[in-house]
Formats: structure tokens, sequence, C-alpha cells
């Protein structure tokens, strides 16, 4: 039995997706495809486009076997907490052959001396970085003119110009922390870029099919006139889209009214929450404006060292009121105690068997499992309870704006696809 597995967020699944996974059943000859996915909140920091029960959905259709959630405290962190978090979930299911990623141009021996050099931190890569530091260059420049000064190739340490490649990098560093067997596969990604917004190309980007549907749903287009969203995302382009315009979705439209009780009411709890600095704070809190758009909070937020996409994440964490903790103070010891199964297909039974015998990991098929388990430890209740109460407010607002009747997440029943159909269970 051999097993791929991949990390991935699926906001939302599109055809490039589903190469991907055919890709990587072809290059493995793997018999399951397992992906740790992102639940209703993604790593750029805002809420997903549609529920990740919609895009297990979605997965499963794509030809995934198993669709795991990547808990909520790691699936909005910093790529190095994201990756490390996967790598993990997937090292302790004990089955797992090949973690595949995508890449624009990289093969796997151009990451590994930069892997290698981010992992060591020889002594004169750490004085390059620090005298880059001391010039006032932000740390992201920094460390990019520290590779560059000791790798031979000048597009190894490009890698770390590129979102996607800074993940293939995350990845192996965890895998070699790990000690893992795991064995990294590239697959050669086609189409548009991470940011690529353009909907002509053969695989358009998750990007350009969010723009693209936020375009659509403001022109007032039906069902039937969005030729250019099935050619991205194929049969199941009208279903997400209907998805998307019947209002069952979360944006940070509607989250910002929760940021701002918070940021009135909760005035002294704001640095308390992860990845929030207390001069942070003090920049959002300086003026406050309730009602604000979250780009002019951002704005507000700016910093030599801090990203727009680390100010969302902040924000977010803010909203969601995920804390600081102990085990959050270093990614490269993240821990992972359970793995919430969101769906599977017919044919993965022998697989989460597998799972069962050879993992060292609970393995949650449903909701009410996990809180009879939260008994284990402190970091597993913490970390299983914010998955629960995130889950649930993204489904109260979701609900409340396509006008029907909130489902609880501890009712939610995981999607089975059988004889290719997906249905809940």
């Amino acid at each position: 039995m051999i097993t791929a597995g991949i990390i991935a967020e699926y906001n939302p699944f599109h055809k490039g997706h589903q190469y991907h996974i055919e890709e990587t059943r072809r290059k493995t000859m793997a018999d399951y495809i397992v992906i740790v996915m992102s639940g209703d909140y993604v790593q750029r920091g805002e809420p997903a486009i549609v529920s990740k029960y919609f895009r297990t959905k979605l997965a499963l259709e794509g030809g995934a076997d198993l669709v795991l959630e990547l808990p909520v405290h790691y699936a909005t962190a910093s790529a190095e907490y994201f990756a490390a978090a996967g790598v993990t979930l997937l090292h302790k299911l004990g089955c797992v052959d090949f973690l595949s990623f995508g890449s624009e141009w990289a093969k796997k021996e151009d990451f590994e001396p930069v892997a290698d050099i981010l992992l060591r931190e020889p002594e004169a890569y750490k004085e390059h970085l620090r005298a880059a530091l001391r010039k006032g260059k932000n740390f992201a420049a920094a460390r990019y003119g520290a590779l560059r000064q000791l790798l031979p190739d000048e597009r190894q340490s490009e890698l770390l110009l590129h979102p996607n490649h800074i993940l293939g990098l995350e990845y192996i560093k965890a895998i070699r922390r790990l000690n893992s067997p795991i064995c990294p596969v590239i697959v050669k990604r086609k189409g548009g870029g991470y940011h690529d917004i353009s909907m002509r190309n053969s695989f358009p980007s998750a990007s350009a099919v969010r723009r693209a549907m936020e375009e659509y749903k403001k022109e007032r287009r039906k069902e039937r006139d969005i030729a250019g969203l099935e050619d991205a995302v194929g049969q199941s382009g009208s279903e997400l889209y209907g998805e998307y315009v019947s209002g069952n979705t979360v944006s940070w439209h509607d989250l910002i009214p929760y940021l701002d009780y918070r940021c009135l009411m909760q005035k002294e709890q704001l640095a308390k929450c992860f990845d929030v600095s207390q001069e942070m704070v003090s920049s959002l809190l300086r003026d406050y404006r309730p009602g604000s758009t979250i780009d002019k909070l951002v704005e507000r937020c700016h910093g030599r060292n801090r990203t727009d996409a680390a100010i969302r994440r902040g924000l977010l964490h803010i909203v969601l009121g995920l804390k600081k903790e102990s085990f959050l103070e270093d990614a490269s010891a993240v821990e992972i105690p359970y793995a919430r199964v969101l769906g599977f297909s017919g044919k993965a039974a022998p697989l989460m068997k597998r799972i069962r015998e050879r993992g060292e990991i609970c393995l949650l098929q449903k909701p009410v499992q996990g809180r009879k388990l939260c008994t284990i430890s402190p970091i597993f209740r913490t970390l299983f309870e914010a998955d629960v109460r995130c889950a649930e407010l993204y489904e109260q607002i979701s609900a409340k704006k396509s006008e029907r009747k909130p489902l609880s997440e501890w009712r939610r029943q995981q999607i089975i696809k059988e004889e290719g159909k997906t249905k809940n269970f």
C-alpha cells in the first residue's frame, strides 16, 4: 500500500489542484492520496471562500481519498507553522510514503541546500543576517541576502521570493527535523502563479478564481453564464458559484464587527493573542474607528517586519480568540494530537484501518469523539475546542447570510464519496 500526502487550502479547489492530485498519483504510483486541508480559515489571514465541508466535497470529487483538517491555530499561522503542522500530522499517521507539492521550476536538488542552511544556521549565515538587519532591512530581505552570499546558484536563494517555494522549503525542513521517512515529490505547476489573477491560463490560480467569483457576483451573473469559472473549476463550477452567491460564505467584511468588539471591549486582551505584538496593538488602537475595512486596518498596523499577511493573521487571531500558547512558541516543536476526518472515498477503508493500527495520533471521525478525548492533554483540549468554536462562528455567519438554519459543528457528518457521488454520513 503506497500513500502520498498533500498539504493544501483548496480555497477553492480547481483544475490545477486536480492535476496535482493526478500527477502525484502517477509519479508515486500511490494507492491513496491523503489531503491535510485548512478548515474554515486560511493562511493568508482570512476566512475561506466556502466552508471546509464544501471544499472537502470538491477535493474528493477531484481525486482525493482522505481529507483531514489542519487545526485552526496552524492553518492561520506563518508558513513555518503551517508546513510543520501539516508534515507532523502526515508523519504521525504512520503510513504516508510521499509528500507532494508544486513548483513552477525548482527541483528537489534546488531545495535541499537552502533547507540545509536554514536548518543548521551556520555562523557565516548568521553573520550576514545580523549585518543586513543592522542596516535596517526587514527579516525576509535580510534572510534572502544572507542566502545569496552563501549559495553558488542564484536561483536557489530566489526560492525565498515565491510563496509556494517558501512552503516547499518549510516542508523539507519539517521532514528533516522529524527524521521522517516521508519522501518529498515535486510536481511541476502549470498555469497561473500564486498571485496571478488572470482567468486566461490553462489552470488559473485560486486567487484568480476568487476574484472572478467576486466580479461575477457584482455583475449578477446567473449560474448558466459563468463559462470561465467552469473552465477553471470543472463541472462543480456552477455549484461552487451557487454556494458563493447564496451568501453561504464568510469574508473579512463579516468579521469586522467582531474585531470592533474585541478592540473596544477587550483591549487588554489583544496582545495575548497569537501573532499579535504590543507594538501592533498600539498601532491598531491608535485613533481606532469602528467599521473600518480590513485594508485600512492592515495599513494602520504596517511595520518594518510585518507583512500584510502577517497582520491579517494577527487580526484574525484576535477575532477568533486564539491566544499565545506554550506549544506555539517554536514552530519546530508543534503539537498535533489528533487528525479530524472531514471526508473520505468509499475505497479508503483499508487506509483508515492502517492509520489506526500504525498511527501515533487519534483519528477523529466525529466531533463528539474529540470531546471525549479532551481529557488526554491540555494541548488536545485547546486545539480541538478552538477548531469547534471557530467552525461554529463561520457556520453562524454563513447561515444567517444565506437565510438558513445553522448546523451545529457537534452534529456535522463526514463527507463520503461512493460510486462517484458525495454525500454526508
